[in-house]
């Protein structure tokens, strides 16, 4: 189990790379006004924000099962998407120039809120008891 999870986490790493390297020659080879130049942008910085949080919080935490192997880091996808949804939405509010330090009190409260109503709500339905 601990070959699977290290074979997760070097994967979550390679997609990270991949992602910031193909945005920064999005950036250095592409126009802007080139048909979905910016969409293509905001899918590279999705996907690198994603991986390299969830690879991040999994190597700080390291979490483990009860015998003792590693667990994947798959299980942080979820909150470093939302938190990759959140950050773009507040890089597109910089762009449109509406991104206020009052607005980024609110998008780090979105965020808090959101991941407390997950840990709240999820709560004993996740992961059931073991009988040994």
């Amino acid at each position: 189990m601990a070959s699977l999870a290290a074979f997760l986490a070097a994967l979550t790493l390679a997609v990270a790379v991949a992602a910031w390297a193909g945005l920064a020659w999005l950036v250095l080879t592409v126009t802007p006004g080139r048909s979905l130049a910016i969409l293509t942008a905001y899918v590279f910085a999705f996907v690198g924000i994603t991986a390299s949080v969830a690879f991040l919080f999994w190597l700080a935490r390291r979490p483990r099962f009860d015998d003792g192997t590693l667990k994947s880091p798959a299980g942080y996808l979820g909150h470093s998407m939302l938190l990759a949804i959140i950050a773009l939405f507040a890089m597109w509010l910089q762009a449109l120039r509406t991104l206020t330090p009052i607005v980024v009190l609110l998008l780090v409260g979105l965020y808090a809120v959101l991941e407390l109503a997950v840990l709240f709500g999820t709560r004993g339905s996740v992961e059931l008891p073991v009988r040994r």
